[in-house]
């Protein structure tokens, strides 16, 4: 059946690519359409030339086009959003700004003085959206993969009646991983998320149905299975021999999370750049941040780079001077869901919605990441339990952080926004949270309609 899709971002280098190909990869889907919004027509017209060379190449039958974006929620049956607004400029700002505070985000897109900041450029926008959508396409499920993805979620659902499902492949990776450290298939990993996107942890963690044996999941092992990797190792090798196989200050994206399971018992969601934020004493310094093996990722001029690397990958393949690749599914969810609300096919998928009960012992509305059940009726949250007493109280304390950040970026309200900055533990310096809530207030003024000048 042909199905009108809608992706805002759409000149996204780097998730057009991957969304249009997972789409075009459904079956039940062939013959629809693909509508690309940007505010950067050029990018938006070059993705839609790429997206309509691989449509021919898949021979799925869709279409790809650009358009605005009223006219594009006109008779659309799906909206994404994959945005950032600001760019990477607005990000560089988030991320280094608060390190005159002593704060060392490795990502800064989601908590700390960051994500907070990043919170109350894209609300904004989100919301704008939505009331839109309520106009034109009211019954249209709004899908979305930016960040700070439960902030976002959990805006729209306060401000609108737009039915908002929020998409991260942190869970997935995490199960891939974990998969091929203890040598099975990812379907032989099960467990229950509880916590919030990029601060979720894996609860009731079991192999092939049995509870996970604990005495695999160390750091020595993790350690070994980092070496075994490498060129050099040789079996029988000591741990000491093992540790220097890394040199001082080179990461290692689990290493944080084993040292976490081995004080907890509990398995984090994602990444050290993500987990590390939520637990900030490894990021106190540069020094500490190494001694855990966590990578900061930075913003200028990497992530600019890389964006530049991916659009020249794009021209090349229109103009045929680089091969196209053979189509694969990526791990992200956004197509599984498509597929599930327009041909009734149930899957299970992990997602960030308002807090309706899923999660017992966190406040209502609060945006959680659980897994739901998604058919032609909709996305359903899966109760999910509480949240462990071990990192409850960790947990609680993003909750307070992300709920001010919401309230802060709805209402314009500027006290709100500086409890927030004030609240995260990644802000020692507490006496300054007014100071540098004010400089990131007034470095991004053209971007917080919301607030009014003083």
């Amino acid at each position: 059946m042909s199905r009108k899709m809608v992706l805002i971002g759409g000149g996204s280098y780097g998730w057009t690519p991957k969304v249009a190909t997972d789409l075009m990869m459904e079956e039940g889907l062939e013959n629809s359409e693909l509508v690309l919004v940007d505010i950067n027509p050029d990018a938006a017209q070059l993705l839609c030339d790429y997206c309509n060379i691989l449509a021919k190449k898949m021979g799925t039958g869709w279409t790809v086009r650009t358009s605005d974006l009223e006219p594009a929620l006109d008779g659309a049956d799906v909206v994404f959003i994959s945005i950032t607004t600001g760019g990477f400029d607005a990000m560089h700002h988030d991320y280094t700004l608060p390190e005159d505070y002593g704060v060392f985000h490795a990502v800064g897109d989601t908590v700390g003085p960051g994500g907070s900041s990043r919170t109350l450029r894209n609300v904004p926008v989100f919301v704008d959206i939505a009331k839109k959508m309520e106009k034109i396409c009211p019954d249209t499920w709004l899908i979305h993969v930016t960040n700070p993805l439960g902030q976002l979620t959990a805006a729209v659902d306060r401000a609108t009646s737009i039915k908002c499902v929020g998409l991260c492949h942190n869970f997935l990776g995490t199960r891939a991983f974990l998969a091929n450290f203890l040598e099975v298939e990812r379907t032989d990993i099960e467990a229950v998320s509880v916590g919030v996107n990029h601060g979720s942890w894996m609860k009731d963690l079991k192999v092939k149905g049995q509870p996970v044996d604990p005495e695999k999941m160390t750091l020595k092992n993790y350690l070994r299975y980092e070496a075994a990797k490498l060129d050099d190792f040789k079996e029988g090798m000591t741990d000491e021999e093992i540790e220097g196989q890394f040199p001082p200050g080179e990461s290692l994206s689990r290493y944080l999370s084993f040292t976490l399971y081995e004080q907890l018992g509990l398995f984090p969601v994602g990444g050290a750049p993500h987990v590390a934020e939520n637990l900030p004493f490894y990021l106190n310094s540069n020094q500490t941040a190494q001694k855990y093996r966590i990578k900061r990722k930075g913003v200028l001029p990497g992530r600019q780079k890389g964006n530049e690397k991916k659009r020249q990958t794009i021209i090349d393949r229109i103009e045929g001077k680089e091969e196209w690749p053979t189509p694969e599914r990526s791990i992200e969810a956004v197509a599984s869901i498509v597929h599930s609300l327009f041909t009734g096919k149930e899957s299970r998928v992990m997602v960030t919605m308002p807090n309706r009960g899923q999660i017992s012992n966190l406040p209502e509305n609060t945006p959680v990441e659980t897994w739901a059940a998604v058919d032609e009726n909709g996305v359903v949250p899966e109760n999910a339990g509480g949240v462990p007493p071990e990192v409850l109280g960790l947990v609680q304390g993003t909750v307070a952080e992300i709920n001010l950040s919401i309230d802060a970026a709805l209402t314009g309200d500027r006290k709100k926004f500086e409890q927030a900055v004030y609240l995260s533990p990644m802000l020692h310096r507490k006496d300054c949270a007014r100071e540098l809530s004010e400089r990131l207030l007034a470095v991004h003024a053209d971007m917080l309609p919301q607030f009014k000048t003083k």
